[in-house]
Formats: C-alpha cells, structure tokens, sequence
C-alpha cells in the first residue's frame, strides 16, 4: 500500500500536469480575436530610464507589426528601373492574375527592370490567408503584415509598401502605387512620364493631385470626423487610384508616418506627410481615376483608368498590344 507521501507526491504531479495543460489551451494562437479589425500587438517593454527627451520622440505610430509574407531578395540581382505596389484583397486572386498577364507582366520592356509586388493583411479567415500562401509560393510577389486587412486599415497597407521599398528595394528609380482595379498604360508611364534616358529624379510625386477638404456627412464613405481632423482643408494629395513618386520618397514618408497620426484614408494621409516633407505633389491629368469606356485612342492618351474588372484588363490590353501600328 503506497505511503501518505508517495500519494501527495503524486497529486501534485497530476495538478501541475492540469495546470500546464489547462494554460497551454486557453493561451491564444493567433493575433487575431474573432473578428475585430484591430491587431493586437505585442507590447514594447519599457525603456530602463525613461526621460522627457525620449517620451516626446517616442514615435507615435511604431508600425509595429512583422512581415508574415516577405519577398526581400527581390532587388539583390539588380536595382529595378520601376517598382508597383498594387494594394489588393484576399479574395481578388482573378485582378493578380490578370494583371501579372497583362500590365503588370515584369518581362514585357526587355532591359528596363519592373518589380510587380501585390499588398495585403491578414485576413480573420485562415483558409483565405492559407490561399494566399500558396500563391505566394507560386509567383513570388505578394507582400502581406500582420495588420488585419479592411478598408479603414489601408493607410497601414500603403506604409508597409514604403517600409519595404525603403528596406528592400532603395536603389529603385521609381515607384508607383495602384489599385488592382486599374489598367496601366505602362508605355505612357514608362517612355512619356519617367523616362528611363534622363537622370533620376528625386524628392518627385506626382499623379491626380485633389484640393479639397474633409466630409462630414457620416454616410459617406470618405466620412472624416472632427476629432480625427478638425481642419476644413486637406493639404493637395494624389488620388489613391495611382501615383508615381521617386523611390527616396519612400523611406521619408514611412520615417514620417511614425510621427503622423494615422487617418484611414490613405491618399489624404499620403498627402499630409507630403505637407510635412515640403515636397508638392505635380498634377499629371493622365492619371484617371474614374471610369472610361474603352476606345483605343483615348486610352493611349492616358496612364491609368479606373475600375476596371479582370475580363476587361484582359481585352484591353489584348486590343492594344496588338494595334500598335494603328494611328489615331
């Protein structure tokens, strides 16, 4: 018969047992919790002696999350001539593909190097994050943060694309940001805009530039509160549809993120740290950001057209590879 010691030795095993067990089930496994569209992040350990001096430079937005899909050798061999950052949606796997066949196919100008990199969060669905994986590892040119993806989240999504030209990519000539709703005319961007003979530009951005101020009407879907921008006039800015910027403006206006308060639309926050580096914006009126019915001349007149589905892409740049020796 065991002793009275023998027994609690054992009990006590048994309970640590639970309690390991019981710890290692209820901690969570993912950054996510149900469905908030806010991530979680892990909490900065305090500095030893905190001071008035670094309280005040503490960055105000760290943009501390990590990359879960990363592509950072993809300028070793050679600095691109171009660098496009499409922001882009779990569930648009038909708009990537699209676009890597037609536009956005990085073999089409022969020496002039092109990188094509999609962007996005993670998603609350595994199964899409799984999905996304899988093509990544197909293609290799998908970058994804740890941030949930959401609309009100896409500012996020555009500084994770300066981080990583600023990162991986810094001896690019030239980047362009876009939507994978928008056709490309690469030949106007390429030979009439950057212009691969002449000399780099620097501190350069340009694309639609907009004058215009917050709206207040709650049902919009640019909606802005007063609390978040109190100001009756944003500073000029690029629709976010596309525009074109010198690849030193990427690291400047990431740098500058981390001491800008976060708005969620995109485009205007682009804009204020614009403001904050004292570089304008250049209106460019090819840059389209509605709508256009196809003809061929018109769209050789432009560099970008809006809304524009994967079966149109295709069509498109079908009808205007292949008439290239028409005149208009």
């Amino acid at each position: 018969m065991p002793s009275k010691v023998s027994c609690l030795y054992l009990l006590t095993v048994v309970c640590w047992a639970s309690a390991l067990w019981y710890l290692s089930i209820s901690r969570p496994t993912s950054t996510y919790v149900g469905h908030m569209s806010v991530p979680i992040r892990k909490a900065a350990k305090p500095p030893k002696n905190i001071t008035f001096t670094n309280i005040h430079t503490r960055p105000l937005n760290p943009h501390a999350f990590e990359f879960v899909i990363n592509e950072p050798k993809k300028c070793e061999s050679a600095a691109p001539f171009l660098v496009i950052l499409i922001s882009t949606t779990h569930k648009e796997f038909d708009a990537r593909q699209s676009i890597r066949e037609t536009w956005g196919d990085e073999s089409t100008f022969g020496d002039i190097r092109i990188l094509t990199i999609f962007l996005l969060g993670r998603n609350t669905d595994p199964v899409l994050n799984q999905m996304v994986e899988q093509e990544s590892q197909i293609f290799h040119d998908i970058v994804v943060e740890n941030f949930i993806d959401s609309y009100h989240n896409l500012t996020l999504k555009t500084m994770m694309g300066m981080r990583w030209v600023a990162t991986f990519c810094p001896k690019a000539q030239y980047v362009m940001k876009t939507d994978s709703d928008i056709f490309v005319n690469m030949d106007n961007l390429i030979y009439k805009l950057l212009k691969p003979t002449t000399k780099p530009r620097r501190r350069y951005f340009t694309g639609y530039v907009i004058n215009g101020g917050p709206i207040r009407d709650m049902r919009s879907k640019w909606y802005m509160s007063r609390d978040l921008y109190p100001d009756s006039k944003y500073p000029p800015f690029c629709s976010g549809t596309g525009y074109v910027f010198s690849a030193d403006v990427a690291e400047l206006i990431f740098q500058t993120s981390l001491h800008t308060r976060l708005l969620h639309l995109e485009d205007v926050y682009v804009g204020l740290c614009l403001r904050k580096l004292g570089i304008h914006p250049y209106q460019n009126s090819g840059f389209n950001h509605w709508k256009m019915a196809y003809s061929l001349c018109r769209y050789r007149r432009v560099i970008t057209v809006h809304q524009i589905s994967p079966e149109e892409m295709h069509r498109i740049w079908n009808d205007m590879s292949s008439k290239k020796h028409l005149r208009c």
